[in-house]
């Protein structure tokens, strides 16, 4: 996985903005191109056409919108980047995930807005909907992954959790190949489920089941680490391989901060549906609360 492109959206909030600054860092790193682009929300106008001259807001929002992508643009250039600048008016999510499309972009540095509450509403307005809809990795950068001293969030290390699934094991590949261009170091991390193990062992008759199915898990777990470890150091690249017990969105933001780790990169499962389940359980959750960056990875990436 080799990043040459990276598309930062931004409707002007600090969120927005400072995430933007940790999407230059990355593309610095990568010595990748940016595309800035800044949606006119159709819907805004749309609304307010019930009321007064939709036309004219129209108008106004797609200043607005070209103002913001221009200062970002320069402020990409100012710092060396070749940078371009784009407004599109429409549903932002859909704008944003069509132009990487359109643009063969290799991926999309979007922000959001916190752990939960009010800003759940917010990730899940946009940058969650991106993540869910974008055809390319997606970088989410909370406010916390946002907040380092401009030019100073370099990826040198890379977080790379798995549950053995097909989905986890594709995208933990494409994270290694992101490594191997960043030469940062590798922490492949498996959870061993116990809130799975809870539910089995409430299981008439299954306690000795439950223990079984533990150890073969727990030994399933280790052949994927091994194998993932020495696809690593066949890439040249220095690894860590670590399994724990526990809910596996907590164990991986807890060692993604114990372990200071600079970029979190895992699987979904796809655009919606079932699909969206198992981005929800996991992957979601690791997205809304982790303090550095995660970098998402759809299944049918790794093909």
């Amino acid at each position: 996985m080799t990043i040459d492109t990276v598309l930062i959206p931004t409707d002007g909030s600090d969120p927005a903005e400072n995430a933007a600054r940790r999407g230059f860092d990355l593309a610095a790193q990568c010595t990748a191109d940016i595309h800035v682009l800044s949606v006119a929300d159709s819907s805004i106008a749309t609304g307010a056409g019930y009321s007064g001259d939709s036309r004219s807001i129209r108008q106004r929002l797609r200043e607005t919108a070209t103002a913001r992508a221009t200062s970002l643009r320069d402020e990409a250039a100012e710092r060396g980047l070749d940078a371009t600048a784009a407004t599109r008016e429409g549903i932002p999510a859909k704008e944003i995930a069509d132009y990487a499309d359109e643009h063969d972009i290799d991926t999309i540095a979007i922000g959001t807005s916190g752990r939960g509450g009010v800003a759940r509403a917010v990730v899940g307005s946009v940058a969650d909907k991106v993540v869910r809809t974008a055809s390319v990795p997606v970088l989410t950068i909370g406010p916390e992954a946002a907040d380092i001293t401009e030019g100073e969030s370099t990826v040198d290390s890379i977080l790379l959790p798995t549950d053995g699934s097909e989905t986890a094991i594709a995208a933990a590949r494409l994270g290694l190949g992101f490594a191997a261009d960043l030469e940062a170091t590798v922490h492949l991390l498996t959870v061993i489920d116990s809130d799975r193990d809870r539910v089995l062992s409430t299981l008439p008759g299954s306690d000795a089941g439950a223990d079984i199915d533990s150890d073969e898990r727990r030994e399933g777990a280790s052949d994927v680490l091994e194998t993932l470890a020495t696809d690593a150091r066949s890439l040249g690249l220095d690894v860590v391989t670590e399994t724990s017990t526990g809910r596996p969105a907590d164990e991986i933001v807890d060692y993604a901060e114990s372990a200071s780790i600079d970029l979190i990169a895992m699987g979904t499962a796809g655009r919606g549906g079932f699909d969206r389940y198992l981005l929800g359980s996991v992957t979601d959750e690791v997205v809304r609360t982790a303090t550095v960056p995660a970098l998402t990875i759809r299944a049918n990436e790794g093909e």
